[in-house]
């Protein structure tokens, strides 16, 4: 899924500098944005929201307040994006719809189930990287570096679940026994 492409830049260069990441995530933002705008002709929610959140962070840390600390940078944009995530599930249409995930055809019952609970997946990963910036920034707790570490295991880890779990309900050919029948 493209849609985690700027968020996951972000994550590998903000060790480097936070400037540089906030930078090369908007225009990945905005060339994931662009690409499916150019065939459409409509933004993605969570497209559009990574396009809002690292480019408004990118001209804050820029302009406005440059050499901003990751951890507090993560945590505003976590918060943004899992605000995006909330929203599209309030409003009853799981943003991971909007993204081929699935290859092969499925039931649209089954669909909505698998989405759904992708999408409350994705919020969890997004309220946990937001938590682990949280012990830094809030609390104390954990050193920027391990929060670094961290964010970029824990994205990684559900970027890799999301493909898995893709791949293993086309094989099944949506035959999953925990998204049967809610």
């Amino acid at each position: 899924m493209l849609a985690f492409l700027p968020s996951a830049v972000y994550y590998v260069m903000a060790p480097l500098s936070v400037s540089l990441a906030l930078w090369l995530a908007f225009a990945a933002a905005f060339a994931v944005g662009l690409r499916y705008f150019g065939a459409t002709g409509s933004v993605r929610l969570f497209d559009a929201a990574g396009l809002v959140l690292f480019g408004v962070m990118a001209i804050y840390d820029g302009f406005v307040q440059p050499e901003t600390a990751a951890p507090g940078t993560n945590l505003v944009l976590e918060g943004g994006l899992l605000a995006a995530i909330l929203w599209s599930m309030a409003i009853r249409k799981p943003f991971t719809t909007q993204y081929r995930w699935l290859t092969g055809p499925h039931e649209p019952g089954f669909l909505v189930r698998a989405h759904t609970l992708l999408t409350a997946l994705w919020a969890t990963t997004y309220a946990g990287l937001a938590a682990i910036d949280c012990l830094t920034v809030v609390y104390h707790i954990l050193a920027p570096a391990w929060a670094s570490v961290l964010d970029f295991l824990l994205l990684a880890a559900m970027l890799t679940f999301t493909w898995q779990l893709g791949v293993y309900i086309d094989k099944r050919r949506g035959k999953i026994p925990f998204l049967g029948k809610w």
